[in-house]
């Protein structure tokens, strides 16, 4: 087919102005934030944490000497690396208190990890990761008679023990 010339100029003029009308592009734009939040834990692990231990004169005397009494175990599980702070503190400042007389029956210390702990050595700083070891206690600046029975008043001397670790 065969066309005019004043119809091909239009033709070509109606394809040009299309073409232009539908080549221009539009554009839009957002922003996608990322965020993570790290969330610190540290706990302590062992069978010693958040137990209770009754014992008798037998356990924590032989032939008149004190004697170290083991607790349990303990250590610590983190997602964190690095070190972390050990905080031992009682209810009675390391003393054996009775509970109604209000008695003192004897100082006593912790041992962990080859490290004694009383009223003037508290903090021990260790990896926050550490693998369970023995926890110990041991009466101290008492002088113990072969027949204790008869010496003290009877009941519950007791004191509480409060462990706490904090992330460096």
């Amino acid at each position: 087919m065969r066309m005019n010339k004043p119809l091909k100029t239009a033709l070509v003029f109606l394809l040009t102005v299309t073409a232009m009308s539908t080549t221009k592009a539009t554009t839009d734009s957002a922003t996608i934030k990322l965020s993570y939040t790290h969330v610190p834990y540290v706990k302590l692990t062992g069978t010693a944490p958040g137990t209770s231990r009754f014992y008798n004169n037998k356990d924590l005397v032989n032939s008149g000497i004190a004697v170290p009494v083991n607790l349990g175990t303990m250590g610590l599980a983190s997602n964190v690396s690095g070190l972390c702070d050990i905080d031992f503190s009682t209810q009675n400042t390391f003393r054996l208190i009775h509970t109604v007389l209000e008695t003192n029956l004897s100082n006593y210390s912790i041992l962990y990890r080859n490290i004694t702990f009383n009223a003037t050595n508290t903090r021990l700083t260790i990896p926050c990761n550490t693998a369970p070891t023995d926890i110990d206690f041991k009466l101290t600046g008492f002088v113990f008679g072969i027949d204790i029975d008869n010496l003290l008043a009877a009941g519950v001397y007791r004191d509480v023990v409060k462990v706490e670790v904090t992330t460096q």
